[in-house]
């Protein structure tokens, strides 16, 4: 039998194999199941065989009075599990709330490790991870959301966000007019079938994004390399004339930096940022 808790329970970001075995033996053991979306969260529970559970609803317009439920749950000697609709809970999710307050009361608090999207992203990013920052979701409003991008600027570390696809191109460009040869990583549909990881310049994933209809669907986390870590141009006078010709016959950017690296070997997010560069100035 569970001690009275609660219990901060990881769920999976995609594939249901990666939910471990304390998880699922804590939740078939709790007696009240907190969810961010309860309809949502069954479908994951009967995949585990985890039925016929008290359940509550815990979300953002809700969180602070669902903790005196759950307080008073774990008070008369029950247990209970927090989970939201995918990943670890209170990383940009809901239950700080919660957490605060049964604290506040001497509740224990136990926290079962797992999936979490933004650790999983940066582990693939190929940037680097001794030091990094997470934010989440950026502001939608542009001077909120620009103010924020450049208090980036002289960063020296991985800064990890949170995007949809419906805006991740309009974050892009911000970005792209900040620090647009500053590495970077797009995560999509991390631990799904359709898994794919985008890495480049800023500049490069713009283009990406505005070309690749993957990136209008599925989930997406961004990284953006530090300060330390961008893409500096060093094309031969040579190198640079034949870029400068392909453009000027009508190739595209991304055409003309393509076939001028798998030509020359070179890194074609530095061939991108000069073909972008002498682009804009025609």
């Amino acid at each position: 039998m569970l001690k009275p808790a609660l219990y901060i329970a990881a769920t999976p970001i995609g594939n249901l194999q990666d939910v471990t075995l304390r998880v699922i033996e804590t939740l078939q053991q709790v007696t009240m199941i907190a969810a961010e979306d309860t309809r949502h969260s069954q479908i994951f529970l009967q995949s585990i065989n985890v039925t016929g559970k008290k359940m509550l609803s815990c979300h953002n317009y809700n969180e602070a009075e669902r903790a005196e439920l759950i307080a008073a749950e774990i008070e008369a000697g029950g247990s209970v599990a927090l989970i939201s609709d995918a990943g670890t809970p209170l990383i940009s999710d809901p239950g700080f709330k919660v957490v605060k307050a049964l604290a506040a009361r001497g509740i224990d608090i136990i926290a079962l490790p797992g999936p979490c999207a933004a650790i999983t992203a940066l582990c693939v990013s190929g940037l680097p991870t001794d030091k990094f920052f997470f934010y989440g979701f950026l502001p939608v409003k542009e001077k909120e959301c620009m103010e924020v991008l450049g208090s980036f600027k002289d960063s020296q570390v991985s800064t990890i966000f949170y995007e949809s696809p419906r805006r991740i191109a309009e974050t892009l460009s911000r970005m792209a007019k900040i620090y647009p040869e500053r590495e970077a990583a797009l995560c999509r549909e991390l631990t799904k079938t359709f898994e794919i990881i985008y890495r480049g310049s800023v500049a490069e994933l713009l283009q990406t994004a505005q070309s690749d209809e993957n990136l209008s669907r599925g989930e997406l986390v961004l990284i953006l390399g530090g300060a330390g870590h961008q893409s500096e141009p060093g094309l031969t006078p040579k190198a640079e004339a034949a870029l400068s010709q392909m453009l000027a016959e009508g190739m595209s950017v991304k055409g003309a930096s393509r076939v001028l690296s798998d030509l020359l070997g070179l890194k074609s997010k530095e061939v991108y940022a000069r073909a972008l560069e002498l682009k804009n100035a025609r």
